[in-house]
């Protein structure tokens, strides 16, 4: 009887030593496949990211041209008009381009401006 304990004794240890060395090996083989696949994965999801922003601003782009047709293509807006608003659109950024210069210090000629329509007041006043 105690030969047959040993024996299944030995039998099951040399099973888990195989199964231990087995996993091991799959293990080894089956990771880098799988750090490969992640960086793969990584790799994709990063461009599709990329590909959603794209097509943001194509949309945004697409919806800015209509616009502009249908503004153009309405019997209501000539194009004279058009181009008026457009160039109201360009001289009102050039005036916010031009605001912080202004406001860097008055002038003589707006000193005394204020000057005399501060005397004006006052002589209203009395």
């Amino acid at each position: 009887m105690e030969t047959v304990a040993v024996v299944i004794s030995e039998i099951l240890g040399f099973l888990a030593i195989a199964w231990l060395l087995g996993f091991f090996v799959a293990w080894a083989i089956f990771r880098p496949i799988q750090l490969e696949y992640r960086e793969e994965i990584e790799e994709s999801e990063e461009s599709m990211a990329y590909l959603k922003n794209i097509i943001r601003n194509q949309e945004k782009e697409i919806t800015k041209l209509t616009r502009e047709v249908q503004e153009l293509s309405d019997p209501q807006h000539s194009t004279k008009e058009f181009l008026a608003t457009q160039k109201r659109r360009q001289n009102k950024q050039k005036s916010k381009a031009r605001e912080p210069q202004a406001k860097k210090g008055l002038t003589k000629k707006s000193e005394e401006r204020i000057l005399k329509e501060i005397e004006e007041a006052l002589d209203k006043i009395n």
